[in-house]
């Protein structure tokens, strides 16, 4: 097998002063600036992810608790790929990563939590939980108390 011939453009741009954008380093695959969008981004999809997880109307349908974990995960995922690009450029990784992992890593344990609410209240145990969790309640038939 032969070795490939030399090329022209060897990916080394601060050697041939060109400037890269932001968003680019000499791999293509993202500096810095990729490190702290995708951090900053992660932090957003955790904050929005715990918010939807704590607030939204479930209504006693379950796999609604997997759509919220399912956003949970990307917030997980995302501030994740910021580390190996800020640990290239030799920066200390940003503290955003840590807290957005967390905040996407509750909205998990709180879809979990829900789940195990409606599941449970489907068995006719009731967990505490929010009244918007569950389903609406049967109204009772006139006359009989409750």
């Amino acid at each position: 097998m032969t070795d490939p011939a030399p090329r022209d453009d060897d990916g080394d741009a601060e050697r041939r002063d060109i400037p890269t954008p932001w968003w680019q380093d000499q791999y293509d695959v993202g500096g810095l600036g990729m490190a702290r969008f995708f951090a900053w981004a992660g932090l957003l999809l955790g904050a929005g992810a715990l918010a939807i997880a704590l607030f939204a109307p479930l209504e006693g349908q379950a796999l609604r608790t997997v759509w919220i974990a399912g956003f949970g995960a990307a917030a997980m995922w995302v501030p994740w790929m910021a580390i190996p690009r800020y640990r290239r450029e030799g920066v200390a990784v940003s503290r955003v990563v840590p807290v957005a992992m967390g905040l996407g890593a509750l909205a998990i344990l709180v879809a979990i939590y829900a789940f195990v609410v409606i599941w449970a209240a489907s068995g006719g145990v009731m967990l505490p939980a929010p009244d918007y969790w569950l389903g609406p309640q049967a109204p009772a038939a006139p006359g009989v108390p409750t």
